[in-house]
């Protein structure tokens, strides 16, 4: 088996899901697609009906008299997007954006990769890879710094994690550890302890890391089983768990396959309206009475915005735009450079069939620090064992993006063998990238700039991570399977001595790739103020992964959760919101 009859599997199994569509076995869950003319108004119109746009979108239409109207890019999600273990089948569909990354001169071996995005109601909740966590108490005591506000600080937040969570795993809800997490919020939570994780364990205590039930504020460092957003078989995305319950209220309309255009404002700059590109090609105007609310992602927030006038002057004069507010849109971008390594395990096990309600494969994930007295970790560990050379070559090639003759090799020389499937991601980088337009049209794509290890230190610190992290060959539990790790004959790394420093930086930048924890675009402090407000307009504001001015240690979906909780609660005392 190779990746090509890997790949082709996959497009027949993704026709099949297709065709399912027609029969529209979940339409039910969804808002119903509204019917909006030309000079309708709005209190809120909200843009990017994603991971943050359906809690704020939910919240707010349940408050008396007021009308609420999300646009959204794509569409309602299908069979496919609620079922856990389809997840690996999401990427390159109508579910995501598909963005192409610019031509890394750092990462030459990466030229033409693709990134994932959600382009459905749910966004990136509904295709990711059900991830869950919170980070550090650290990261969030750097964006009140930044902001100058201490309700950033994790402590403060801790209120609005609990109102989004539905713990459900019985050995934490038994534990101490219970005392960090909601148990009554939407978001249903858990992990899984089959035992299938326990020789790692055993590694991991034998190399000195401790091993833990949960990552909260007292518990930073370490490996434990991974929390998944998985409840009742279904995928836990924020347009299930709190936008489907909403689905008959009146207060609430959504606008899909609809492209916000601009944003028009007064003279006075304050946001009066948007123009909106709807499904059949016509352009229509919403007029807006109280605010509008971008939640278009790390990537098309910004690119709004600058559409629109908010951005850095240079680039927007280049484009013929005329400057609203000078700001540095689309700058400070970041992400977790994520390596991927596998490691050749005992010999193939039974496993039980395929259950598409539940995680494909079990996660592990470790937050590690490579001095003992550290108060952050340096790198963040998610590993899997895979079972069959088709999940393997799938991860590697289709879900990571690995070249293909890599992962063909990576396969060839595991056959017969399980594999630990490892992405080890650099936590906080020093590299930034950018968002720019790639012109003034609002269906194009921007250009996206992710200049991975631009910083050389970010290289040099992924390679003494990495070669840390290798420490595991040599634990006992290795040594019973035979197991050890994979050389992928990386031809830019011929003649380096395995294992060496230089080895590993080189395998850094082949090996390289991401899940996806796109952030930063529209940062607070520099974009946005403490209250998510865009600096120099009246009535926008924005409220997703891009505000984070700096990325957080963990995967970010619960972080951008946080941070629309964080608006809504913002609105309500603004606006005094009363509910029905």
């Amino acid at each position: 088996m190779d990746v090509a009859s890997v790949l082709s599997n996959v497009a027949k199994t993704q026709n099949i899901l297709k065709l399912l569509t027609f029969l529209q076995l979940t339409t039910y869950l969804w808002p119903p697609e509204a019917t909006v003319k030309d000079g309708e108004s709005a209190d809120f119109v909200i843009i990017g009906g994603g991971t943050a746009g359906s809690i704020i979108a939910s919240y707010l239409a349940k408050y008396e008299n007021i009308s609420v109207l999300v646009i959204e890019a794509g569409g309602m999600g299908e069979y496919e997007t609620q079922q856990p273990g389809l997840f690996t089948y999401l990427r390159n569909t109508e579910y995501d954006w598909q963005f192409r990354i610019e031509r890394d001169v750092t990462m030459k071996s990466q030229d033409k990769r693709v990134i994932q995005q959600g382009k459905v109601l749910g966004g990136c909740s509904q295709v990711g890879f059900l991830g869950y966590g919170i980070g550090h108490p650290r990261d969030y005591d750097r964006w009140a710094v930044i902001t100058n506000d201490s309700s950033w600080k994790l402590e403060n937040l801790h209120p609005l994690i609990k109102r989004t969570e539905k713990l459900t795993d019985e050995a934490i809800l038994n534990s101490p550890d219970v005392a960090f997490h909601g148990t009554e919020g939407k978001v249903r939570i858990k992990k899984y302890h089959s035992g299938i994780n326990d020789g790692f364990f055993e590694a991991y205590k034998e190399m000195g890391i401790n091993v833990i039930n949960d990552f909260n504020a007292n518990h930073t460092f370490g490996y434990t089983n991974g929390y998944v957003t998985i409840g009742q078989g279904n995928r836990q995305s924020t347009a299930y768990s709190f936008l489907s319950p909403e689905r008959d209220n009146p207060n609430l309309r959504v606008l899909y396959h609809s492209v916000a255009a601009k944003i028009i404002f007064d003279e006075n700059k304050r946001a009066v309206a948007v123009r909106v590109l709807t499904k059949d090609k016509q352009y229509i105007t919403i007029n807006v009475k109280k605010e509008v609310i971008v939640t278009a992602g790390t990537f098309k927030s910004p690119q709004l915005l600058m559409l629109s006038g908010i951005g850095p002057r240079q680039h927007l004069e280049s484009k013929n735009i005329k400057v609203v507010s000078d700001l540095p849109v689309g700058r400070n971008l970041q992400d977790h450079p994520s390596v991927v390594m596998a490691h050749k395990m005992g010999p193939i096990r039974p496993v039980p069939p395929r259950n598409p309600h539940e995680q494909v494969v079990q996660i592990m994930e470790g937050r590690v620090a490579v001095a003992e007295r550290q108060k952050r970790a340096d790198y963040l560990l998610r590993s899997a064992l895979t079972f069959k050379q088709s999940s393997l070559l799938q991860l590697c090639s289709f879900v990571f993006n690995i070249r293909d003759e890599v992962c063909d090799r990576i396969a060839k020389s595991t056959s017969g063998r399980e594999v630990n499937f490892v992405t080890h991601l650099l936590m906080y980088p020093d590299s930034r990238g950018e968002v720019i337009l790639n012109n003034t049209d609002p269906e194009a794509n921007p250009i996206i700039k992710l200049r991975y290890y631009s910083n050389p230190r970010d290289i040099e610190r992924h390679a003494i991570y990495l070669e840390h992290y290798n420490r595991i060959v040599n634990t006992s539990y290795y040594r019973r399977l035979n197991a050890e790790f994979v050389d992928p004959g990386l031809e830019k790394c011929q003649g380096l001595a395995k294992g060496t420093h230089a080895y590993w930086k080189c395998y850094v930048l082949e090996m390289a790739s991401t899940l996806n924890n796109f952030v930063g675009t529209c940062a607070l402090g520099s974009v946005v103020d403490s209250e998510l407000r865009v600096i120099g307009v009246k009535g926008v504001r924005v409220a997703d992964s891009s505000v984070m001015p700096e990325i957080v240690g963990a995967i970010v979906q619960a972080t951008v959760n946080v941070i629309a909780q964080k608006l809504v609660e913002i609105l309500i005392k603004d606006y005094n919101l009363s509910a029905r």
